[in-house]
């Protein structure tokens, strides 16, 4: 063979490896929740599951316009809940992992963790556990320019709609479950207990156990969700968290009752532990799994949707289990939702794509088939049983799950713990009150118990809006009022004494501006406080940038107009009259307002806290631009500070006289100012919030009039104070004598009689010069 032969082969050889790497088929890797115990499960169960589930899909698909032209193969992976050791942050942490570009495709996501970081109150540990604020919104692909509401109307309506945010799709529901009671059915005693488990609550289901012949009971809550999810469960059995039926259900956590309730719990666990709640707290899982097939437990809580694989697999002297609601019927009720990673779409397939991949996965057909096959419990709407055909097959194989989902008091756990608008996420939630509630069963001691209180209120509420009136804030806003009269008062007074000397060197209608702006320092405290909005946010941004746009930028130009009185050519051109300074100054105030106005549209604005439910959360703005718009008002403010400081250096011999008015003083003490009232307002406790709050108003007042008193607010004072000193009037008065902001009675007597002798002198010198003229004509 020659060589032209030999590479005439390797290059087709080259162009085959080529052909195969580029039409390689894609793999779509989904992430689903493993079962609970899933040493129950059948041999090489998850491969099944994703074999059939795969088969199917292609069933469904094989005719779908959209999917026809794609090469696909779809894996379902089950990720094992269990090594995470309880801890909500690190199984956070593993979902925004799993999100990333070398993650999987998709996930199919409880709704604890699905949306458990959104809320205008932003989680103060999210970022910190994943280095990202809001997770669900930056990591999951919005389904909504591929989803219609139509097409969705066989779910749940209430499940749909929490996948939802802001109108935006982030998930598809893809199954439901619920918490249980597993027994066998030789247990007479289990029996005789789930007879009237609707009227029973878990103190009566205990009680009936110790009851003679006692019988063991094994609680696994090693797990904070688990602990979590069965605390509200035994609330749920004395008291009803509905919003529909009482609007301020949370409030039950806060009060005596709720004292009660939790003390109820603790003694609760005592029952069924003999005494030792570890033997609860600290039991895993299997542990709890394995004390029920051997007998040593009458009941086992566990997942609906484990009830066919439990029934197969479970068996004591070939009798089978059973399976029942909690007492009072009350259980928590377990969305999840198929999400799609972001950063996986577009890869290999395209959204559009990966839209259609859930929509079929999420479908009446595929949830009916994995109803069948492997126990899952649909998403369906059971209030059109009667006339969707495959809702009403679902029930008519699995009636008692059916009934189950029709008759039981649902818990939503996420809306419990969602109790105002202003509650922390979700995620703060889970990590932190189970932590609390675990070591106040362990330990029973009081200060562990006020811990839990103090986290409850937490959750409801900010240091800013704790309950009831305050007459602290009615007091600070009474100083604010006055504080803004004075204010106006040498507005009115700057404006009816303009043509005075002493107000006109200092050009009155910029001044006026920066009294404006500084009086609008005097709201800003009132910020921090209740209500909190969106709107709010930008409001406050748009009204900081005016609040300092009419303080600095008028500051510079006033600055420049005593400057100009000293006749400094070198500076600035003597073209630039006050009307042309005005349009200027009005010009850069608009341009900075558009600019923020700009930016607090096209960001995304929330609040950030200071603290969080372990301690008190105080909020503060933030928005997805703050670095770079930071940064520009940062070089913004040194350019006017610089540029003041290059005004006094130029005036050389003036120097020291010109320092006396330059406006450098309070452009700083106006930035510490407001950097004082930022950090000291956060350092406070619920406890003694308020009451710091008016002291730091009264603060602000002070430092805010002290700044206009030093601008405008001694001249003013003088002229009322001395009639005389308002009569110095004309043309002839030498402007750079009221130049002085240390403006005292002193120096306004020490004018007026240096006026009057002046004028005093230029009589007399008229009187000499008229005497000299008569004598000469005389003489003539």
């Amino acid at each position: 063979m020659n060589k032209k032969s030999i590479s005439s082969v390797f290059l087709w050889i080259i162009l085959y490896l080529t052909n195969k790497i580029v039409h390689a088929q894609s793999e779509i890797y989904i992430s689903v929740p493993q079962p609970e115990y899933p040493y129950t499960l059948p041999k090489d169960f998850e491969k099944k599951y994703s074999d059939l589930n795969w088969e199917y899909f292609q069933k469904i698909a094989k005719d779908n316009p959209i999917l026809k032209d794609e090469d696909f193969v779809i894996k379902f992976l089950f990720f094992n809940y269990s090594w995470w050791e309880g801890s909500y942050a690190n199984l956070e942490k593993s979902f925004v992992k799993f999100l990333g570009e070398d993650g999987f495709d998709f996930m199919v996501m409880d709704d604890r963790i699905f949306f458990d970081d959104l809320g205008i109150m932003s989680a103060t540990y999210v970022p910190y556990y994943v280095d990202i604020d809001y997770p669900s919104l930056t990591l999951l692909m919005d389904y909504k320019d591929y989803i219609n509401d139509e097409e969705m109307d066989f779910h749940d309506p209430k499940q749909y709609k929490e996948g939802k945010y802001d109108g935006h799709i982030y998930g598809l529901p893809f199954d439901i479950d619920f918490d249980g009671l597993y027994y066998y059915n030789n247990n007479e005693k289990a029996k005789s207990i789930v007879e009237n488990i609707s009227d029973k609550t878990w103190d009566d289901l205990v009680d009936e156990l110790n009851s003679p012949p006692s019988a063991p009971l094994k609680v696994a809550l090693n797990v904070d969700t688990d602990l979590l999810g069965f605390f509200v469960e035994y609330i749920n059995n004395h008291r009803n968290f509905n919003k529909e039926y009482d609007s301020k259900f949370y409030d039950i956590f806060l009060n005596k009752t709720g004292d009660d309730l939790i003390n109820n719990f603790y003694n609760l666990t005592q029952k069924y532990t003999d005494k030792k709640a570890t033997r609860s707290t600290s039991l895993k899982r299997d542990q709890a799994f394995t004390a029920f097939t051997t007998e040593n437990s009458t009941f086992l809580r566990g997942k609906a949707s484990l009830y066919s694989i439990l029934r197969d697999s479970l068996r004591v002297n070939d009798t089978e289990i059973s399976f029942t609601l909690p007492p009072k019927k009350t259980t928590n009720l377990f969305h999840r939702y198929l999400v799609a990673n972001k950063a996986r779409v577009g890869k290999e397939l395209s959204p559009k794509v990966f839209a259609e991949i859930a929509k079929i996965l999420t479908s009446k057909e595929m949830q009916l088939f994995r109803a069948e096959t492997f126990g899952g419990i649909p998403t369906f709407d059971l209030k059109k049983k009667d006339s969707d055909d495959q809702i009403k097959i679902y029930c008519d194989e699995f009636p008692m799950m059916c009934e189950y989902l029709e008759t039981m008091n649902k818990i939503y756990i996420k809306e419990i713990f969602n109790p105002s608008k202003y509650a922390v996420p979700y995620f703060e939630v889970e990590c932190f009150l189970p932590l609390k509630i675990r070591y106040y069963l362990e330990s029973g001691k009081q200060e562990d118990f006020d811990v839990i209180k103090h986290v409850l209120y937490s959750i409801k509420y900010l240091v800013t809006n704790g309950e009831g009136f305050s007459w602290y804030i009615f007091f600070s806003i009474v100083c604010i009022i006055i504080s803004l009269a004075i204010s106006y008062g040498t507005i009115y007074f700057t404006n009816k004494f303009k043509d005075h000397p002493s107000i006109k060197i200092i050009s009155p209608s910029f001044c006026n501006m920066i009294v404006f702006g500084s009086s609008m320092s005097l709201i800003k405290p009132l910020f921090r406080l209740p209500p909190y909005s969106y709107f709010k946010i930008r409001f406050v941004l748009i009204y900081n940038t005016i609040n300092y746009g009419l303080i600095f930028i008028p500051m510079f130009v006033v600055t420049y107009r005593i400057f100009r009185i000293y006749k400094v050519k070198t500076f600035l051109s003597k073209s630039l009259t006050n009307k042309r300074l005005m349009i200027i100054t009005i010009v850069l105030i608009s341009l900075s307002t558009i600019y923020r106005m700009v930016i607090a549209f096209t960001s995304k604005v929330y609040y950030k806290m200071v603290g969080g439910i372990r301690e008190s959360r105080m909020p503060y703005i933030y928005y997805s631009n703050n670095k770079i718009d930071s940064d520009i008002y940062f070089t913004y403010n040194n350019i006017i500070f610089i540029a003041l400081i290059f005004m006094i250096i130029c005036t050389g011999s003036f120097s020291k006289k010109f320092g006396d008015i330059c406006y450098v003083f309070v452009v700083f003490l106006i930035n510490v100012n407001d950097f004082m009232i930022n950090f000291m307002i956060t350092i406070f406790d619920e406890g003694v919030f308020f009451k710091f709050f008016f002291l730091l108003t009264i603060y602000n007042d002070i430092m805010v009039l002290f700044c206009i008193y030093f601008l405008v607010g001694s001249r003013v004072l003088n002229i009322l104070i001395n009639p005389k000193y308002d009569n110095v009037r004309g043309s002839s008065v030498d402007l750079r004598k009221y130049i002085s902001l240390n403006f005292s009675l002193f120096t306004a007597k020490t004018l007026i009689n240096s006026n009057k002798t002046n004028k005093n002198s230029t009589l007399r010198s008229n009187r000499e010069s008229n005497t000299s003229t008569l004598k000469s004509n005389t003489v003539i």
